[in-house]
């Protein structure tokens, strides 16, 4: 079996800066992204066989793409997992096909678009992690899986399924990182979807404010998922009430409008 390959920082960085100055944009639009150097091989790290037939490059795939993307990777550590060129290195090699069409790249005809585009998916810096376009799955997977069900990724479809509480809440705030925290908040909100009436954006708002405000006098790194849920079960009458206040910014209104 053939090892992972992985550009240099040095490689990734530099296609990045050109993308910021409208440099060499059309490569994003080629069947094959041209790497003019020779990627690195990690030791320590397979290559999965057969991983870009798994993926799915739609709006609806997302959850297909995120459970084959961390079966692929299983073995990465959440420390190994934190390494932006390997995520970005992938996106311009062996997943590109799947990311350029993800993305609708080779539809994007306007290259002020195009250049959002690549810098919002391709990059981890823009968003982060859990917006880059193969980091993202592979985290939120992590973080919601749970070896003890039938169906271990239960947690995982029901929050690929809430795109608020994907992106907006759990995924963007630091909650999500401690994966104790995740499994008990996923966990109530799985067994109660239909008791509470939905995942609300109140709720998904209300849950993270209250997380958000124990956290400053509360370790809770420290804590198990069993107080989370109980967490959830003593307060989510008032979540529900909580307050709806997110406003979509420019990249949200235009991933939207990308994957309608």
């Amino acid at each position: 079996m053939a090892l992972q390959r992985k550009l240099s920082g040095v490689f990734v960085r530099r296609v990045f800066d050109q993308v910021e100055n409208n440099i060499g944009l059309e490569r994003f639009r080629g069947h094959v992204f041209p790497i003019d150097e020779q990627p690195m091989h990690i030791s320590w790290l397979n290559k999965p066989e057969g991983l870009l037939d798994k993926l799915d490059p739609t709006v609806g795939g997302d959850f297909k793409s995120a459970c084959a993307l961390h079966t692929a990777y299983a073995k990465l550590t959440p420390v190994q997992a934190t390494d932006a060129t390997f995520w970005e290195s992938l996106a311009l090699t062996d997943l590109f096909p799947y990311m350029q069409e993800r993305w609708h790249l080779k539809k994007i005809a306007d290259n002020d678009k195009l250049r959002q585009a690549v810098l919002n998916h391709f990059r981890v810096k823009s968003h982060g992690l859990i917006r880059q376009g193969l980091a993202g799955l592979w985290w939120l997977a992590h973080m919601s899986v749970d070896e003890s069900l039938p169906n271990k990724y239960a947690y995982t479809e029901m929050l690929f399924r809430n795109y608020t509480l994907r992106f907006i809440r759990l995924g963007s705030g630091s909650l999500i990182q401690h994966r104790e925290a995740a499994l008990g908040i996923l966990s109530y909100l799985y067994y109660n979807e239909k008791q509470i009436g939905g995942i609300t954006e109140n709720i998904a708002n209300g849950l993270t404010s209250h997380f958000n405000k124990l956290g400053a006098t509360k370790q809770l790194t420290f804590l198990g998922r069993d107080f989370f849920y109980r967490e959830m079960e003593q307060h989510i009458e008032e979540f529900k009430r909580a307050t709806t206040h997110h406003r979509k910014d420019d990249d949200e209104l235009a991933e939207e409008e990308w994957e309608a």
